[in-house]
């Protein structure tokens, strides 16, 4: 139908009277061919008629069949349904759905269908057949004699004109317009997903099942899986955890939660970096920095980057616990600084050179005769005493200098600077989260694994990051921001040095090549300043990606700034729309989409009397159909409003993609709930040393091969 102008799909379906006269006539010719051919009877003739009449009645009898189907369809969709063991995996694509390439003739049937003249296709579930056809069945069923007769009327099929009409969120037409020449896996190349991707759609139509899509095959693939889950959605842990015991990679798998402390890994946000500047830029970012209290955030990021250089120095590690212990006190932390510091300097005899041999004795003598300022009154006196000391020595150290400068203020003043610190920290030391967000590494009583995210890269980890942000918010925030901020540091890295940077070439050379593939759930509870440069660069360190949120604004109020979020929108290459609210949301789509050409058929009646009294006729008429065309936009903010659930539009490669996103069929091996998880986590933790040589880097030996 595509060489006319008009397709006309909404039409009756009229070649079904043209198949019933074939059909007759193959009939007549069989039972009586005397009445086609007369006197003459040769069989072959009567055989090549009849076959003939049955070829072309079979073909009209098809393009009414698909007609009709089709015009099903624009009211329910096919179910789609598949076992997660068929979903394809390779190295090659990915795959997102079933669908197929939006063209402009698509947008023409949606234009078609909107049109008064064919309100009976709009509005088929008002129509008096169908409203009859249910009550009729209603009373059917009533009997159990006639109930068959009453499900026979309600069976949903093409082929049952009046058949029920199920419930669907959306217009299922969006996608029955493209199933006129059919649908066929949407493929994306997995080369490609370095640009990243976005997935966008309002609650509850089908983000989190997507992604199941995906992780499926990232897992399968090999690749280092990392998902982040601030709701920490049960089914996609279940998911992340089922798959990666099907592709044999169980022992890769580690579960961070917040709503579940008693079986999740231990993971320290500020213990690895790679600049010891890094601790206090991940922490002071969670702070506000608008208008006055910019000035106080860089005051923070100044106390945090001096306790960070003295705990690295001393050989404690970095953590929020030993940050809001010196933070509140810097007290101990300064005593114990400078305790090394004159222990380095009398091994080198500068301090002897200084004019005191024996420091421990002079710290001890100060003690009892120092005389603190007002200032410094509620001081600890021996740190008093070491840092007179210091001074009197003459030695040189940068840190100590500016841990005494900072001791020497006022407590109460610099406790007002650093006032926005304590509460954050305290929310992230506070309960069972604390213990995961500042590991004991020295506590070998405690089975629950440490990760680091070198180790989860060079080892090839699945990831699973659930913050229970339902529970508590701000603590979700903060960790989620914190992880995503080590993630980009990680990138950066990897960009300068490769992932393989500290480890002997013949071990570099048998590593597996992995691409590292970020999954980000409810993206706006995560992203921060520092994702502009990950997603900018961190496709050259094998970083891939996938972002889900459900609207534009989410993204501007987490920055205050409509360019700021447009920045970070820009660094995605791909996008996948699923069904918005919000017209602005929309429009990140439909701005990308040419306009094209539609055509509708006009009526024109004309009427135009005849004021020649000489002539018979007294007036002319006549009707005229036109084809009028006109520019349309290939798609507009408002059909992207109504999608079906589990159907979106996608923008890959330059093409645009109409497609639906397959639901999982029940699993037997897919367990109810998480008490599975309880046990697993306890026999793994239970069965292994999970602290036993953390420090070491992993044997590449031992890795497994990727398919």
């Amino acid at each position: 139908m595509h060489k006319y102008p008009l397709e006309q799909l909404l039409r009756r379906p009229v070649e079904l009277q043209s198949a019933i006269a074939y059909a007759l006539a193959g009939g007549l010719v069989t039972l009586s061919p005397s009445l086609v051919m007369g006197a003459v009877d040769v069989p072959w003739i009567t055989h090549s008629l009849l076959a003939g009449f049955m070829a072309r009645g079979a073909q009209r009898a098809y393009e009414a069949c698909r007609l009709i189907k089709y015009q099903y369809e624009l009211h329910v969709l096919p179910s789609y349904f598949i076992d997660s063991n068929k979903i394809p995996t390779n190295k090659t694509d990915l795959f997102l759905g079933m669908g197929f390439i939006w063209r402009a003739r698509h947008t023409q049937r949606m234009v078609d269908l909107e049109r008064r003249e064919f309100d009976y296709h709009k509005d088929r579930a008002r129509g008096w057949a169908y409203c009859s056809a249910r009550k009729f069945a209603t009373l059917l069923k009533t009997n159990p004699i006639t109930g068959p007769f009453g499900r026979l009327l309600d069976w949903k099929h093409w082929l049952n004109p009046v058949g029920l009409i199920p419930y669907t969120e959306g217009n299922p037409a969006y996608h029955a317009v493209g199933l006129w020449e059919g649908e066929e896996p949407v493929l994306e190349k997995q080369s490609e997903r370095v640009a990243h991707k976005f997935v966008v759609g309002t609650t509850r139509v089908g983000k989190t099942r997507l992604c199941e899509v995906f992780l499926r095959q990232d897992i399968h693939n090999g690749e280092v899986v990392i998902v982040f889950d601030p709701k920490g959605d049960a089914d996609l842990l279940k998911r992340v955890y089922v798959e990666a015991a099907r592709a044999g990679r169980e022992h890769q798998f580690y579960c961070f939660h917040l709503g579940f402390p008693e079986i999740s890994a231990r993971y320290n946000p500020v213990g690895s970096f790679g600049r010891i500047t890094e601790p206090a830029s991940r922490v002071a970012s969670q702070l506000p920095g608008e208008g006055h209290s910019a000035a106080f955030r860089e005051f923070t990021w100044r106390y945090v980057n001096v306790m960070s250089k003295a705990l690295v120095t001393i050989g404690q590690t970095i953590s929020y616990k030993n940050l809001l212990r010196y933070g509140a006190d810097i007290d101990p932390l300064l005593s114990e600084y400078l305790e090394f510091v004159f222990d380095q300097a009398a091994n080198t005899d500068k301090l002897k050179l200084a004019g005191a041999q024996d420091w421990r004795k002079t710290v001890d003598q100060l003690m009892d005769i120092i005389k603190p300022d007002k200032n410094q009154a509620s001081r600890d006196r021996r740190a008093l005493a070491m840092a007179e000391v210091y001074k009197k020595a003459g030695l040189i150290d940068p840190t100590a200098d500016a841990l005494i400068k900072t001791f020497e203020y006022e407590k109460s003043f610099y406790d007002k600077l650093v006032a926005s610190l304590f509460p954050l920290l305290e929310k992230l030391t506070s309960g069972p989260a604390g213990e995961l967000l500042s590991p004991d590494y020295l506590d070998m009583d405690d089975k629950r694994p440490i990760f680091d995210w070198d180790t989860i890269i060079r080892t090839g980890g699945i990831v699973y990051v659930g913050l229970d942000a339902l529970s508590d918010a701000e603590v979700a925030q903060a960790v989620g921001n914190s992880m995503f901020s080590d993630l980009t540091s990680r990138a950066g890295a990897i960009y300068k040095h490769g992932v393989n940077q500290g480890i002997p070439e013949e071990l570099a050379e048998k590593a597996p090549k992995r691409k590292i593939c970020v999954h980000a759930d409810e993206f706006n509870e995560l992203v921060g300043k520092e994702f502009v440069p990950m997603a900018n660069k961190a496709g050259g360190s094998g970083f891939q990606l996938t972002v889900y949120t459900q609207t534009l604004s989410d993204i501007e109020a987490r920055f205050g700034s409509a360019a700021k979020a447009g920045q970070v929108i820009g660094n995605l290459g791909n996008l996948v729309m699923l069904r918005v609210k919000e017209k602005k949301t929309a429009e990140l789509l439909t701005d990308l989409l040419p306009d094209v050409e539609v055509n509708q058929l006009m009526t024109v009646s004309s009427a135009q009397d005849d004021v020649n009294p000489e002539t018979t006729t007294d007036f002319t008429s006549g009707t005229q159909q036109r084809i009028a065309s006109q520019r349309v936009r290939l798609l507009s903010p408002g059909d992207l409003t109504r999608l079906p659930k589990g159907h979106a539009f996608a923008m890959l490669g330059g093409e645009l993609y109409k497609l639906r996103i397959p639901q999982y069929a029940p699993e037997p091996d897919m367990p109810g709930n998480l008490s599975f998880l309880y046990n697993e986590m306890q026999r793994r933790y239970a069965s292994s040393s999970a602290n036993e040589n953390w420090f070491q880097l992993p044997e590449y030996t031992n890795l497994p091969e990727v398919a």
